[in-house]
């Protein structure tokens, strides 16, 4: 499976200003790197867990559809909506999945598209390689407010360990702090 990111993140859960004073920054000479270290970190941050934070449309790309009644999005939730499912047939002709045919499942922890009572997937001829795309959007919401704390505390310890230099003690007891707080809510996709 593949994610590709179609509408990117508008904002970052850590401002300028949050981040700057953290890490002890006054003035303003170092803010293009500040802010390029937010996005690093939370990127880090968000593969690391394999969650998404903030507000962002992505489209999921899977060969075929799964074995299973369930579209599972384990490298991407929290999902807020399931826009569409569409399918490619040999011939490359598109198709959209009806949304009738399917349950959003936003609740759960991994969130998932599970097929309707006595519904199936489609039985076509499938083009040989990404034949599925499932495009959604995902994140906790459109500002760093909904973002949980223990998040936002990786986030910026990770963005310390990218902007100061720790002797290999300390760089070890950051990254073990991060570690451990996005630990609490990891998806380990099987």
């Amino acid at each position: 499976m593949a994610i590709k990111i179609i509408t990117p993140p508008s904002v970052e859960p850590i401002t300028l200003e949050e981040a700057k004073q953290h890490l002890r920054v006054d003035g303003n000479d170092d803010d293009i790197l500040i802010m390029s270290l937010i996005k690093q970190a939370r990127e880090w941050c968000e593969d690391y867990q394999n969650r998404k934070y903030i507000t962002q449309t992505l489209e999921l790309v899977l060969d075929t559809f799964p074995n299973g009644n369930a579209i599972v999005f384990d490298s991407c939730s929290p999902i807020q909506k399931v826009e569409s499912i569409k399918y490619y047939d040999e011939n490359r002709q598109e198709y959209l999945f009806d949304e009738s045919n399917y349950i959003a499942d936003l609740d759960g922890f991994v969130n998932r598209a599970v097929l309707d009572r006595g519904k199936q997937w489609p039985k076509i001829e499938l083009q040989s390689v990404n034949a599925v795309r499932v495009r959604v959007v995902a994140g906790y919401g459109d500002d760093g407010d909904k973002v949980p704390e223990a998040i936002k505390w990786a986030i910026i310890l990770q963005m310390k360990l990218l902007y100061d230099d720790y002797r290999p003690e300390e760089k070890t007891k950051l990254e073990e702090a991060r570690n451990a707080l996005l630990s609490m809510n990891r998806v380990i996709p099987i």
